[in-house]
């Protein structure tokens, strides 16, 4: 008999690839559980201990759905991956759903088999997530946070680059890495004094965490400079990423002591297939070298390394 590797809740399953997803996941080891509502994921919170994963089925009323997500996200469910499966309603809010906590939104036109495959690697990488916890590595965690902005350090991206790195590599996946600094933040100290640029990082970090997935790393390596992990990630949605949060940055408006203030990030990005040599800091380099190379051709943009994949401006 395969043995449980832990409780999948399936809620509010609308969509009839739910009920069978459920099932392939029924007979490979996973408790399977389903609720009438989304509100099961607050019901409970002593239960979420041993949630392998969630698949919530999307309705329409993206609002309320949203701050679902956001109480399961701050009450403890850090660690749980999320799915949300649905149709148009589920696409257009895709950005509001993966900002609220949701890892994945999924088109519930998919078949079962396609579904499944896009939630393995971060079903199997919760798993690792728990076994970690367990250990005890969540007291070093918080020994190794970036005082400013509360995000890892360079201390604890090393460790997450190397956990990272040997999970991708066991489970077949990609690995990606985006290198990111503010443009001319000099600028902002000379004009608004150095508090208000700390500000600025603070936020700018703040913006970076919203917009990232809950099982990536986002760390500050020092000064303005922050670094962004993706697990499972290859290099077009490395890029999309990128891009991403390149737009929300510069749509952004930053609060200073006497006024609003808004900024442009020049965004470097590197990636890592299976079959490929694996060495997670030439990943790092990389993305480093995009970064400046970016900073060489004008700032305020996207660009890959090696420089035979660059995407276009962004």
């Amino acid at each position: 008999m395969t043995p449980v590797q832990g409780t999948i809740l399936v809620a509010r399953p609308l969509w009839p690839v739910l009920g069978r997803v459920g099932v392939l996941l029924s007979r490979r080891g996973f408790s399977v559980e389903t609720a009438g509502s989304w509100s099961a994921l607050l019901a409970e919170p002593g239960r979420r201990e041993g949630l392998a994963g969630v698949l919530l089925g999307e309705y329409g009323s993206v609002a309320e759905e949203e701050g679902i997500l956001r109480r399961f996200r701050g009450g403890g469910g850090s660690g749980i991956p999320v799915f949300l499966i649905g149709g148009q309603s589920a696409a257009r809010g895709t950005r509001r759903f993966r900002e609220a906590g949701a890892d994945m939104v999924i088109a519930a036109d998919l078949p079962e088999e396609e579904i499944l495959a896009r939630a393995q690697p971060l079903l199997e990488y919760a798993e690792m997530y728990r076994e970690a916890v367990h250990a005890g590595r969540e007291l070093s965690d918080l020994a190794m946070r970036d005082e400013l902005t509360g995000l890892p350090d360079r201390r604890r991206f090393i460790l997450d680059l190397e956990r990272s790195a040997e999970t991708a590599r066991r489970i077949g996946r990609p690995l990606s890495c985006i290198v990111t600094d503010i443009d001319d933040l000099r600028r902002v100290n000379e004009t608004h004094g150095p508090e208000v640029g700390d500000s600025v990082v603070r936020q700018f970090g703040g913006v970076l965490r919203r917009i990232k997935r809950s099982y990536d790393t986002v760390a500050r390596l020092g000064g303005d400079q922050f670094v962004w992990l993706l697990l499972g990630v290859g290099r077009d949605e490395a890029l999309r990423a990128a891009e991403r949060a390149n737009r929300r940055i510069s749509e952004s408006v930053f609060d200073g002591t006497h006024e609003p203030i808004r900024v442009t990030a020049t965004f470097g990005v590197a990636s890592l297939s299976p079959g490929e040599e694996w060495n997670p800091q030439a990943l790092v380099e990389n993305a480093d070298r995009a970064l400046y190379w970016g900073k060489e051709s004008g700032k305020n943009r996207v660009r890959f390394y090696p420089p035979a994949q660059e995407v276009a401006d962004a």
